[in-house]
């Protein structure tokens, strides 16, 4: 299934101010900037005429500047970067996994719970909040989060240039990590309005780079929910060491932490009992994690 087709550009001349313009390249140029979002991230009406107009110079300068690029207003054949990515904006294809299961290092429960990798009937950035995550767009799980990629990258309290670190690490396009890094800092709403400007420019990214990311971060947490336990395994009546645990009430426990805690001290007392009916408890007894549980499955992955 897909939702628009996939171009291949090849520029004849330039396009844009005091360039050749070429009918036939503009309106390729024009037709990208409308199929990747453009009118719907500015509300301007761009149309694809052929005819090079001020509207058609400005909306190339919106997006060399949403690149970080110098906004001439010009488009060059030799711009490879430029039309590798608004390219890659208008085509969204979605194929399906052929190698069975997703899998990785390690984390497999987290990463199975942050999202899908299926087809659907729609559109990702049309999906409603209440569907599971097509997790290879930009997408915003709500409330107070940030901008989110892959299964669980979220960029609320990140900056600029840890963003732009990891995701060429995991081996994302330049111009896809760019326009991501532009998201660093925003929650909430200004997350939701991001996605929805911005989801189409940014595209898809591959199975692969999802593993890739995910497995950058997860050990993050890992780390971080060893030092949460261990500082406040004071608290508790039972002193079981992290190394110690249940190996599945360890991965419930870095899955909280990974989506978000209720009460730390409660969190680690239940675990450090290393009985699995605690930690049920726990989650049932939770208006937090009760939220959550319908797609989370701790209960059932515990029992």
């Amino acid at each position: 299934m897909k939702y628009h087709q996939p171009m291949v550009f090849k520029l004849i001349a330039s396009v844009g101010q005091c360039g050749t313009n070429d009918p036939k390249d503009v309106e390729k140029i024009q037709t990208a900037l409308i199929d990747a979002g453009y009118n719907v991230a500015t509300g301007r009406n761009l149309a694809a005429n052929g005819r090079c107009s001020v509207d058609t110079i400005e909306a190339i300068r919106w997006y060399q500047v949403l690149l970080s690029m110098s906004p001439s207003g010009l488009i060059q054949p030799v711009d490879t970067w430029f039309l590798k990515a608004i390219s890659g904006a208008g085509n969204t294809l979605r194929n399906p996994h052929k190698a069975g299961t997703l899998t990785v290092r390690e984390g497999q429960f987290t990463f199975d719970n942050e999202g899908v990798d299926y087809i659907t009937a729609i559109d990702p950035f049309r999906q409603p909040l209440r569907m599971p995550y097509f997790s290879r767009v930009l997408h915003w799980p709500g409330g107070v989060s940030g901008v989110t990629l892959g299964r669980g990258y979220d960029m609320g309290s990140r900056s600029v240039g840890s963003i732009l670190s990891t995701l060429r690490q995991a081996g994302l396009e330049e111009y896809k990590s760019v326009l991501c890094s532009k998201a660093a800092g925003f929650k909430g709403r200004q997350a939701f309005h991001f996605v929805q400007a911005y989801g189409q420019f940014v595209g898809e990214i591959t199975h692969q780079q999802q593993v890739n990311l995910f497995e950058i971060i997860y050990p993050e947490y890992v780390k971080r929910s060893q030092h949460y336990y261990n500082k406040y395994l004071s608290y508790s009546s039972h002193k079981t060491s992290w190394d110690s645990l249940d190996i599945k009430i360890r991965e419930v426990f870095v899955d909280i932490v990974y989506q978000g805690v209720d009460d730390i001290k409660l969190l680690v007392k239940a675990a450090s009992s290393n009985n699995k009916e605690n930690m049920v408890n726990l989650i049932l007894n939770s208006h937090l994690y009760i939220k959550y549980e319908k797609n989370r499955n701790r209960v059932r992955f515990l029992r």
